[in-house]
């Protein structure tokens, strides 16, 4: 059984580079990702040190189309998996099989909601997004974050959303910014710090499977245990590590001021059929009124203070 494990774990670290092989654009000749050597990550206590990464992007990074920002619920990029990544077409959607977001990881593609797409980013699929929830935490100095959280429609996105076994939330995906050193997966993806972005911001966490996702965009510093964009969670899914609830609607909160909630009114198409996201919520398209209202805090995200 360790023999078998071995040989699927040296298959994968394989399948990212082949010499004279086919090429993801911005990598090396003949790689396909930049995903760490997993068994020696194990035997190392997941630290390479001055391992180097022979598929190290040959363009500066963040790379094009691996940048997440959040600004407000209809206008945010999440990282999910890249329906043009070599690796994935001639592993799962060229077998007609769809990636679930841990098979994906290391080969992702940010897709967006509103106006502003960051450099190769794409477009959601329209009604691909259910509902999202964002929240500014600007209480605690050097932890600063945005959150977004909400559902999504599987099929549109055109993701494995199938849980293992009832209760595996996200069978442990999770994207992040971690570097390659420390055997993060998507080391060279990370946040658009432009202005229309989130200036000042350097790191991500991010979680989704059974049609349900959070991310976090932090400032620098906070990728270590105990921070606001703390990598070493990925099992536990959003409602634990990120403390959410998943409810219907669009809506934006300061936890400075936590009782005034600026809510959203979203079109989207109904959902075709059942699928692994959750049902819709009966709204349409991707043309947005903003309002705001206030309600009490007891009917939003727990307004707490510690990260």
């Amino acid at each position: 059984m360790a023999a078998t494990a071995f040989v699927l774990l040296a298959a994968l670290v394989q399948a990212q580079y082949f010499q004279g092989g086919e090429t993801e654009p911005g990598l090396p000749s003949g790689c396909v990702g930049s995903y760490p050597n997993i068994t020696m990550c194990r035997e190392k206590n997941w630290y390479l040190g001055d391992t180097v990464d022979i598929c190290k992007p040959l363009i500066p990074y963040p790379l094009p189309g691996q940048q997440v920002y959040i600004k407000d619920p209809v206008s945010f990029c999440i990282n999910l998996p890249n329906p043009d990544s070599i690796f994935l077409k001639n592993n799962y959607y060229s077998k007609g099989l769809r990636p679930t977001v841990v098979q994906a990881e290391g080969f992702v593609q940010a897709f967006c909601s509103g106006p502003y797409l960051p450099p190769g980013a794409k477009p959601f699929p329209v009604g691909a997004i259910r509902s999202a929830h964002v929240i500014k935490n600007f209480t605690i100095p050097g932890q600063n974050y945005y959150q977004v959280h909400g559902t999504m429609d599987c099929d549109a996105l055109n993701i494995n959303c199938t849980q293992s076994f009832p209760g595996a939330y996200d069978d442990g995906g999770q994207y992040d910014d971690g570097p390659f050193i420390s055997c993060g997966k998507e080391p060279y993806s990370g946040v658009d710090g432009s202005a229309s972005g989130n200036l000042g911001f350097k790191h991500y966490v991010e979680m989704a499977g059974n049609g349900l996702f959070c991310m976090r965009v932090c400032e620098p510093g906070t990728l270590v245990e105990g921070g606001a964009c703390d990598v070493t969670h990925d099992t536990e899914g959003c409602e634990k590590f990120m403390r959410v609830q998943f409810t219907p609607g669009f809506d934006y909160v300061d936890l400075a001021a936590p009782t005034v909630v600026s809510t959203f009114s979203v079109s989207l198409p109904p959902l075709p059929s059942p699928s692994a996201a959750v049902q819709p919520f009966l709204h349409s398209s991707l043309s947005c009124l903003l309002s705001e209202s206030l309600k009490s805090s007891t009917n939003m995200i727990d307004p707490i203070k510690s990260i």
